[in-house]
């Protein structure tokens, strides 16, 4: 799973073309979403054009959920598309207490793809060692309940600084945002590469993922 990146880009080479691959060189792609998507008709998206999976915010912190999630699940199932749950991490609380909060709320069953932590930058991030090792904490927990790793999502920038030493792309798979060209070099499994994709069926820019593989390893990634 973790050599796809690399023997994509490696092809490319090969063929003799020096550019970095592009969002449109892969053939899966699928959207994140969460309360900040006010109107999402999953029917229209699905007829008009169809992602191959999306991941849904599902909470954030110890308390908060997500008042959009049980919605958005409800008509992914029905529109029969890949989905999966997010979890924003808090700075200021523990790790653990966050995955059981994520537990109780995102219900996840055989099918929906690995849960996923969402790590960013944020003023409450105080002590950086601190976070990191709630972080661990948060994985420990969803390991112990779901019997896997969580994907992780951050940034180019936040992973390189704070993140590469302790979550390897050998042991996790990584999620990585950039905006700005490929981060091919991390040995990311997903690539988020814009905020303001535009989607029929979904009201404003919606981020857009792409996949660096094929459906059968999409869904080495489902529970």
């Amino acid at each position: 799973m973790k050599r796809i990146v690399a023997i994509l880009f490696c092809a490319v080479v090969l063929a003799g073309c020096s550019r970095e691959l592009q969002p449109s060189d892969y053939e899966l792609w699928g959207v994140d979403v969460s309360k900040h998507q006010k109107r999402v008709d999953w029917e229209a998206v699905a007829e008009e054009n169809r992602p191959d999976f999306v991941f849904l915010k599902a909470t954030e912190g110890t308390l908060i959920t997500d008042p959009s999630y049980a919605r958005h699940a409800k008509a992914l199932d029905e529109a029969g598309i890949l989905w999966g749950a997010y979890h924003f991490f808090g700075h200021r609380t523990s790790g653990k207490a966050q995955a059981r909060n994520f537990i109780r709320t995102a219900k996840l069953k055989k099918g929906n793809l690995f849960p996923v932590l969402d790590i960013e930058r944020h003023r409450f991030m105080k002590d950086p060692r601190r976070s990191v090792r709630e972080a661990k904490a948060f994985c420990r927990e969803i390991r112990r309940y779901y019997g896997v790793n969580p994907i992780i999502y951050c940034s180019t920038k936040f992973y390189e600084h704070y993140l590469q030493e302790d979550f390897p792309a050998d042991e996790y798979t990584l999620w990585i945002a950039d905006y700005t060209k490929n981060p091919f070099h991390l040995d990311w499994v997903f690539w988020q590469h814009t905020d303001s994709h535009s989607l029929a069926g979904i009201r404003g820019g919606v981020d857009r993922n792409v996949f660096a593989g094929d459906l059968a390893e999409l869904k080495k990634l489902t529970l």
